[in-house]
């Protein structure tokens, strides 16, 4: 009877094991696989008339690449705008009484207020 009851435990014990450890794993699976990846590409540092501006091309497994521009003091902070998919990730910065405008080889603008990366 002993036996029988020892072996019912270490299965229930392997059992709550497995289950741990798959949770476990599949929480990391799932952090690497929607962390991105940031490189800066372009860098521009900050003038008197104007923010820093940095793009950051982001990689990602799930969900592709795409542009970033962070426009403030680094790198590493800023305000962040997308860059819609398809346009250039270079644009034309133009410096304004009221804030920054990028301008995009096919047409399209992003006007950024000066509140929001002073």
């Amino acid at each position: 009877m002993a036996t029988k009851v020892s072996g019912c435990l270490v299965k229930m014990l392997l059992f709550l094991l497995g289950a741990v450890m798959g949770t476990g794993l599949t929480a990391v699976a799932g952090v690497l696989m929607f962390v991105p990846d940031r490189t800066t590409v372009i860098s521009v540092d900050p003038t008197s008339t104007g923010p820093g501006v940095y793009v950051k091309k982001v990689e990602r497994l799930v969900g592709g690449t795409y542009y970033e521009i962070w426009l403030g003091p680094s790198p590493d902070r800023g305000h962040v705008v997308t860059v819609p998919g398809g346009w250039d990730h270079d644009p034309e910065r133009e410096t304004t009484d009221g804030g920054l405008r990028l301008k995009f080889d096919n047409g399209g603008e992003i006007f950024v207020p000066k509140a929001s990366y002073s």
